[in-house]
């Protein structure tokens, strides 16, 4: 599959998806946007390019911080959510971003590496639209600390006949390739990345309430088109059975993930 495959089929899971994912997914992908710019220097008035912005996390947090923000996103209606009260946008691929060399004093790509056939290509990317001196961080999932709540309600709509739609497949085919801190390093340094320290473990995202849990996982695409169009009382079953399988884990949702933080 080539990059441009890769790219359509991720396009297609996040297209009209806005809506359930800022109400939902944005529970946990705040926190989460928190964690990654803890690693970042510095950031008033730098100029900061917000790479798979989504619905706009990193970018909110970006400009509270002070910094100068451009977003990019392969999905035009996850750029247009509320985008009147959103910094400067366009529709672009990681791996031929829409920029040119050195035009950013900085990138963010917040849960994006983990969606592309090749992370080495897509940071080289990175590299090349940041000037030299500035930075790069990044997050995905670590592949060695899987969520138990994630798995409960992902069993729990298993069994109500959920499948994986094709692009989610894809996504997690790839998805393991910097899902872990030695992986992510070897691809920031094979990027040209300098001075790059990664550090991998759980993120506190104070997410404890099993609804809220179960709110995040049911945002996100791959699930909320399935739950949509069940009946309401199996919907309203599903979403029973997801929250007693979370309270049976006993645990907040606290994800292990894989911090990078590099210099260009």
């Amino acid at each position: 599959m080539t990059a441009a495959d890769g790219l359509a089929l991720a396009r297609e899971g996040y297209e009209d998806a806005a809506t359930d994912w800022a109400d939902g997914a944005e529970i946990v992908y705040g926190p989460l946007a928190d964690a990654l710019l803890a690693r970042a220097p510095e950031l008033v008035d730098r100029l900061v390019l917000d790479v798979g912005a989504g619905t706009g996390a990193v970018s909110r947090r970006l400009v509270a911080a002070g910094a100068h923000v451009v977003a990019v996103d392969a999905s035009w209606s996850m750029l247009a959510h509320s985008a009147a009260g959103r910094p400067p946008a366009v529709v672009g691929d990681i791996n031929r971003l829409p920029l040119v060399d050195g035009a950013v004093d900085g990138a963010a790509a917040a849960f994006v590496l983990n969606h592309v056939a090749d992370p080495v290509a897509a940071l080289t990317e990175l590299c090349r639209v940041v000037r030299p001196g500035g930075f790069v961080v990044a997050s995905v999932f670590s592949a060695a600390d899987p969520s138990a709540a994630k798995s409960a309600i992902d069993g729990a709509l298993a069994r109500a006949g959920w499948e994986p739609p094709q692009w989610y497949q894809f996504i997690k085919s790839v998805g393991d390739r910097v899902g872990s801190a030695a992986r992510m390093s070897d691809a920031a340094c094979a990027a040209h990345l300098e001075q790059v320290d990664v550090v991998e473990g759980r993120v506190r995202t104070g997410v404890t309430d099993p609804r809220d849990i179960v709110r995040y996982r049911l945002s996100q695409p791959q699930n909320a088109r399935f739950v949509a169009g069940l009946s309401q009382a199996a919907r309203r079953q599903v979403i029973d059975e997801c929250m007693a399988a979370v309270a049976a884990t006993g645990e907040a949702f606290d994800p292990g993930v894989v911090l990078l933080a590099a210099s260009t």
